[in-house]
Formats: C-alpha cells, sequence, structure tokens
C-alpha cells in the first residue's frame, strides 16, 4: 500500500516484551507545527519513554519489560526517525500472575467531535491476575491508566507535541493525506476488560 504523509505528525511506537519472545506494542501520534527534525524527534521520544516508565510500565503484568521507543515523522515516506533504546530495559515488578496476552483494557481518547474517525483508543496490557475480579479491572488502575494518559499529553504538549488521534480513512475510502484530530481527554466507559486477538502468544503484538 502506498505511503500516506500526515501533515506535522509524528508516530511513537511504545514496543514491550514479556522478558522472552511476545512483545507488545503502544502507537500514539503527536502533531507539530513549523520547523523540526531529529532533534524535537528525540526530545519527544525521551519525555514520552520517562512517562511510560514511570507510570505505566509499573501497572502491568510482573515480567513486562519497556524496550524501545520507535519515532517517525509521517510527512513523507523519507521522513526523520529516531529509536530510543534503554541500556538496561526496566522491569515491571507487579505482583500476581499475568492474564492471558489477549486480555487488555481500553481507554478512549476524545476530540470532542462525534463519529468513529474522530476518536482513539489505547489497550492497555499485559495485565495481573490480582488487578480484575470477575473480569473487571481495579478501579484505581484504570483511573492510573487514564492518569497516565493526561500525563502523556501534557509533558509530551510541555516539548511542543499535541496528541492527535489519525484518521486515514473516510466513508470507506482512503484519504490522499492523513488528517490529525487534537485530543482533548480520556475516558472508560465500563470496567470490563477487553479480548485483543491480536495480542494472543504467537500471533503478534
Amino acid at each position: 500500500m502506498a505511503f500516506q504523509p500526515v501533515p506535522d505528525v509524528a508516530r511513537f511506537a511504545v514496543v514491550m516484551d514479556d522478558s522472552a519472545a511476545d512483545q507488545f506494542v503502544n502507537v500514539f501520534y503527536f502533531r507539530r507545527t513549523g520547523q523540526w527534525g531529529r532533534p524535537e524527534l528525540e526530545q519527544g521520544a525521551t519525555t514520552l519513554g520517562q512517562v511510560w516508565v514511570n507510570d505505566v510500565l509499573p501497572l502491568l503484568m510482573r515480567f513486562t519489560r519497556f524496550i524501545r521507543i520507535e519515532a517517525r515523522g509521517e510527512r513523507s515516506q523519507t521522513d526523520v526517525s529516531y529509536q530510543l533504546v534503554p541500556a538496561n530495559p526496566p522491569v515491571s515488578n507487579r505482583a500476581g500472575d499475568g492474564l492471558p496476552y489477549y486480555v487488555a483494557f481500553c481507554v478512549t481518547h476524545l476530540t470532542g467531535l462525534t463519529g468513529r474517525y474522530n476518536r482513539g483508543r489505547t489497550y492497555f496490557g499485559p495485565l495481573s491476575e490480582n488487578d480484575q475480579n470477575n473480569n473487571l479491572i481495579s478501579p484505581g488502575v484504570a483511573n492510573a491508566f487514564v492518569a497516565s494518559l493526561n500525563s502523556i499529553r501534557s509533558l509530551m504538549a510541555n516539548q511542543g507535541w499535541e496528541h492527535v488521534v489519525v484518521s486515514r480513512v473516510f466513508n470507506k475510502a482512503r484519504r490522499a493525506e492523513g488528517v490529525a484530530t487534537t485530543v482533548i481527554g480520556y475516558r472508560y466507559y465500563d470496567l470490563v476488560l477487553d479480548t485483543q486477538r491480536s495480542r494472543k502468544r504467537g500471533q503478534g503484538s
């Protein structure tokens, strides 16, 4: 499929693993107006990595490791890129055995606009079985995930990066350019744990 540019936007992928072979990936898009290059991308990756390690990783299943941030501009096919790779990957030590890898908790990205093209989601996982009861996540953990996204949005904004949702398709037709819409907040609609089949062991991240 041909590359689809998204003006002023960069893609940041948080890559984790289970201290073995399986990887888990969470993708975020941020917009930055004006001129920017690799130094700004590196700064953004560093900020995102720090918040993830401090606020998100401790909430995930034990043995989950933060492996790297993969960042690249989406303005053109030959845009700048950067990878943040810690020398000693931080590891979660959360109590309890892990839930199946395809179990995750969903938080919605709000833009103030209606329609599926104007919202995004983050699926948090892998999770500890100690943080759920009858397939409902602990409210404290759920609220901590929302707080982590608010921290990411705030601290990235301080570096000049605005969290956005990227729409690549409209009315089932692929856009010539992706459209970025500003994220204004986050919420979960219930405490029910969700199924992400692509997270099953051996089926990718």
